[in-house]
C-alpha cells in the first residue's frame, strides 16, 4: 500500500469515533432542509486530529468534521471546528476554493461532540501531497 492509499478514500467508522447515526440523521432532517435520508456514515482515512466523516444519502454526499469525543476534555481553543466552520463559510464565494458549509452544531448532546457539515467535493485534499508532483 502506498502512502497515498493510506490517506485516500474511506473506511468503516472505528469504535473510538463511532457516533449515533440515527440521532445525527434526525438532527440533520431538522436543521438542513436539503438533507434526505437514509444516512450511511463512513470515515475518511488519514490522521486528522478532528475526525472527518463521509455522509452518504441516496441523493447527495457530505463531509462532517467533528471534535474528538465523546465530550472530550479539550482546551477552549483546541480543535476549534466552530472557528473552522466560520472561516470557511466566510471564504466561500471568494477566490479561495472551499466547500460550501451547510450547518454547524455546537450542541454536544446530539452525537457527543460538536460538528459541522459541508458539501462533499471530489478531488484531492489540500493537505495530501501528490506522489507524482
Amino acid at each position: 500500500m502506498s502512502q497515498n492509499d493510506a490517506f485516500s478514500g474511506t473506511r468503516a467508522v472505528s469504535a473510538q469515533h463511532r457516533i449515533d447515526e440515527a440521532a445525527l440523521a434526525r438532527w440533520l432532517q431538522q436543521h438542513m432542509p436539503e438533507f434526505v435520508g437514509p444516512l450511511q456514515v463512513e470515515m475518511f482515512k488519514g490522521g486528522q486530529s478532528n475526525p472527518t466523516y463521509k455522509l452518504i444519502t441516496p441523493s447527495a454526499q457530505y463531509v462532517m468534521r467533528a471534535k474528538p469525543g465523546p465530550v472530550a476534555k479539550l482546551l477552549p481553543s483546541a480543535h476549534a471546528i466552530e472557528r473552522e466552520f466560520r472561516v470557511m463559510q466566510a471564504l466561500h464565494g471568494t477566490a479561495v476554493p472551499v466547500a460550501r458549509m451547510h450547518v454547524l452544531c455546537e450542541d454536544e448532546s446530539v452525537i457527543g461532540r460538536a460538528f459541522y457539515v459541508m458539501e462533499f467535493v471530489q478531488g484531492p485534499c489540500s493537505g495530501i501531497r501528490n506522489s507524482q508532483a
